[in-house]
């Protein structure tokens, strides 16, 4: 099985084009842990897969938190796909203290965090979704060999990256409060659909942040099809990204 968290659909196309190598099943983990604690075993010879989106060089922490319910029988091969920008700093090797993978490897992919980047130009988006379909082919012999493989680019200071920035980000940078709607939103309610963490609730027929903090998949921004959903004052005049769209606005 091959468990993804995805916001803008990046690490769900990683993980749907990987199953459909190996002839696995994809399961999307946010829904899987929607009725509660989940338990997860995989046993002796089974293939565990984890794949997921870089944020601020570490994993999410919905992610870290289900990888807390995995049981890996003695003999279980367990591998993790992380999606970044360009660079994934020590977030795989964190992650293996909570998620004890064989193998890892990091994908380039387009820039969907609009909040502190705009994205890329569509030629990028192109090379970085060709790049990545080329290394996803070789992920999967890996993993139908069970091949032990770490092919992670962490980049320069990755160390103090993953060490400092991801923490202050978990504390400062998910904050829900400087979310806001526009005239724009005509009430479609996707935004509170799609919420990993049901942080969104349509309040008169728009909607309302009634958490104060998110996972940041930034979902609700991009996925707006109305683009009436902004974050501050950046992101206004920032385009959007979801996968496999290259509209632009």
């Amino acid at each position: 099985m091959i468990y993804y968290f995805s916001g803008t659909g990046n690490s769900k196309w990683i993980a749907e084009e990987l199953a459909r190598r190996t002839g696995d099943e994809v399961t999307n983990l946010a829904e899987f842990i929607n009725d509660g604690p989940a338990s997860v075993f995989a046993g002796m010879d089974e293939t565990i897969g984890i794949v997921f989106p870089i944020y601020a060089w570490g994993a999410p922490l919905i992610v870290e938190g289900f990888c807390q319910s995995i049981t890996l029988a003695p003999g279980a091969f367990a591998f993790a796909v992380c999606s970044c920008g360009g660079e994934a700093g020590r977030a795989m090797k964190r992650f293996k203290k909570f998620y004890a993978y064989q193998s890892a490897w990091s994908l380039a992919m387009p820039n969907n965090y609009v909040v502190g980047f705009d994205v890329d130009s569509p030629e990028l988006e192109q090379k970085k979704i060709h790049a990545a379909r080329e290394k996803i082919e070789s992920i999967a012999q890996a993993v139908l060999s069970h091949t032990n493989v770490y092919d992670v680019r962490e980049g320069a200071g990755a160390g103090v990256k993953t060490a400092l920035v991801r923490p202050m980000f978990n504390a400062f940078a998910r904050a829900t409060k400087p979310f806001s709607v526009d005239e724009h939103c005509n009430g479609c309610a996707l935004c509170a659909r799609i919420c990993p963490i049901g942080a969104i609730a349509m309040e008169g027929g728009k909607p309302a942040w009634v958490k104060k903090h998110c996972t940041q998949c930034l979902g609700c921004i991009n996925r707006c099809p109305q683009r009436a959903i902004q974050y501050g004052t950046g992101t206004a005049k920032r385009g959007r990204y979801y996968f496999p769209s290259t509209q632009r606005n």
